[in-house]
């Protein structure tokens, strides 16, 4: 690996003492110079030169929460795709199970991914009864395009395990009839175990393959850097052989579901950063769109959430976790200081998780603890407030309002709280070091689709969704740079192009900075290099 030195265009360092500069030069890995041409040339004495030839080069991008591995079992064959971008109607979405039902072998686990309740207008939600009208021998499972429930036929419950004598796992939901009978829909934790059956039936082959696609996508959007929220423990080998393959994989940082009954973590120490184990993630709540968040007002009252999503009028949800057991996990987590990251999306969430905190950081002081709320659609100003003065930093699920928006606020939450839904804004004015992510499989991987989404905040329909809580785009880059390196915990190592820091690099075609923000998303990603080698372009 030679020394590089970077000159001819635009470098944004995302370094706040030395924001933009001539040039930057790296050797062995890392970042060893950053000045003017000539400082840099002095440094870099036989480096190699790399002209860019007046594009962009900037910090690799890193997505704050996300799910690799996961996102590459939910991709490709034998997963069928009827996410409503794909399949727009639910009649649609039935006749491709039909087909690909009749196409099955004997006994093969057939998956569709991407049921949508807000986007498909005509859905219901599929029964057990009625999906062994349609599969009745194979085992059979759709998933929401939320990824937080699964539709199961009756040899889908058996394949998993699943029936009247199954206890509801702590933190899941299993809906049954009044004879404990499993009707068809189960949600949280338990739909990830049940999906495990599905992916473990067609082979480690498919999902090398899967997964070696997952992550080239990262990499052609420039991220360097994405976080495993859903690291199970057996994910170590997946990660392990890729680096061992010398595939180029991006810097995971790893956050542990917490699902194990013993709330045992396992450390991961990588002294190259490749993959370490971060912390703990928590579902405190699950996904707004199948109605199973905790919020203080109730949804709507309309067709869509009565019949799609099948919630009584009134409804406000409630925690996945009873409150002793969701304390026990805290204080476990805190006494063992572990960074935690906690799925939150409901107001009467956030409300019970800054609660806890309050209480354990007040009998057990922890500076820097860095605890983070995940997603935070319906946060309000008094929880910003209250989280900045805990220290709680807070990762937006921004991509809600392009893909959701319209259904957000016309059905359901309405006008006034749609406009402070991930609000990004008010947490940024507030002095919170916010970061943004895709949250990939639920949406695809593009940290300039996120700095688009933050800075403009158009829904899929065109209409803007809380134009005041809208940023710029330098905040943006932040929060998809250094703040997110802050967030992981990795400021001193990543996020910006400082000396000493791993030499990972985006080079853009245009300067996020100069275009305007609804064409953002469309810039070309050029050049990655990780660890200072190039991995993607030229």
């Amino acid at each position: 690996m030679s020394a590089t030195v970077f000159s001819g265009g635009t470098i944004l360092t995302m370094d706040a003492d030395v924001p933009e500069v001539e040039a930057v030069g790296i050797d062995g890995g890392r970042i060893v110079a950053v000045g003017s041409r000539s400082e840099v040339a002095l440094a870099c004495p036989e480096a190699v030169d790399v002209d860019l030839k007046g594009r962009t080069l900037l910090p690799g991008f890193i997505d704050a929460h996300s799910h690799p591995l996961w996102a590459a079992k939910t991709r490709g064959a034998p997963v069928v795709d009827i996410r409503a971008e794909t399949v727009p109607t639910y009649a649609a979405v039935i006749a491709r199970i039909k087909r690909r039902v009749a196409a099955a072998q004997p006994g093969e686990h057939l998956l569709f991914f991407g049921l949508d309740a807000q986007l498909h207008p005509d859905m219901e939600n599929p029964t057990r009864a009625f999906l062994d009208t349609l599969a009745p021998d194979n085992p059979l499972g759709i998933q929401t395009s939320n990824c937080h429930a699964l539709f199961l036929n009756s040899a889908g419950f058996a394949a998993c395990g699943i029936d009247a004598a199954t206890p509801t796992p702590t933190g899941s939901i299993i809906e049954r009839d009044a004879q404990g009978h499993p009707t068809g829909k189960i949600a949280e934790a338990v739909t990830w175990s049940a999906l495990e059956t599905f992916y473990k039936s067609w082979g480690e082959e498919r999902l090398t393959t899967e997964f070696t696609a997952q992550i080239h996508e990262f990499i052609c959007s420039g991220i360097t850097t994405v976080t495993e929220h859903l690291y199970m423990p057996f994910y170590k080998g997946w990660y392990g052989a890729a680096l061992r393959q010398g595939l180029p994989l991006p810097r995971i940082a790893a956050y542990q579901q917490a699902t194990t009954s013993d709330m045992a973590v396992e450390r991961i120490i990588d002294p190259e950063d490749r993959l370490w184990m971060a912390g703990v993630k928590i579902h405190a709540d699950g996904s707004p769109f199948i109605g199973n968040i905790w919020v203080t007002q109730p949804y709507l009252d309309n067709q869509l959430t009565r019949e799609r999503m099948e919630l009584k009028p009134g409804h406000t949800g409630g925690p996945n976790y009873p409150q002793e057991y969701f304390e026990k996990m805290l204080r476990t987590y805190i006494a063992e200081s572990w960074q935690m990251t906690i799925h939150t999306q409901g107001d009467r969430t956030i409300d019970m998780v800054l609660d806890q905190l309050d209480i354990i950081l007040s009998e057990t002081p922890r500076p820097d603890h860095r605890f983070r709320l995940e997603h935070c659609a319906l946060m309000r100003a008094d929880q910003i407030e209250r989280a900045v003065s805990l220290g709680v930093i807070c990762s937006f699920f921004i991509n809600h309002i392009t893909h959701w928006g319209a259904p957000i606020e016309d059905s359901l939450f309405g006008p006034e709280r749609a406009a402070h839904y991930m609000p990004v804004g008010s947490a940024v004015r507030a002095g919170m070091r916010v970061s943004l992510h895709a949250d990939t499989p639920m949406t695809d991987a593009s940290a300039l689709g996120l700095i688009q989404a933050a800075t403009t905040r158009i829904a899929g329909d065109g209409r803007c969704v809380g134009p005041g809580e809208r940023i710029d785009v330098a905040t943006a880059l932040r929060s998809v740079t250094i703040d997110s390196a802050y967030q992981i915990a990795m400021e001193d190592r990543l996020g910006s192009l400082s000396v000493g820091k791993h030499a990972d690099l985006v080079i853009l075609a245009r300067n996020p900075l100069s275009t305007p923000v609804d064409e953002i998303a469309a810039i070309a990603v050029e050049a990655t290099y990780l660890a200072g080698e190039l991995v993607h372009g030229t």
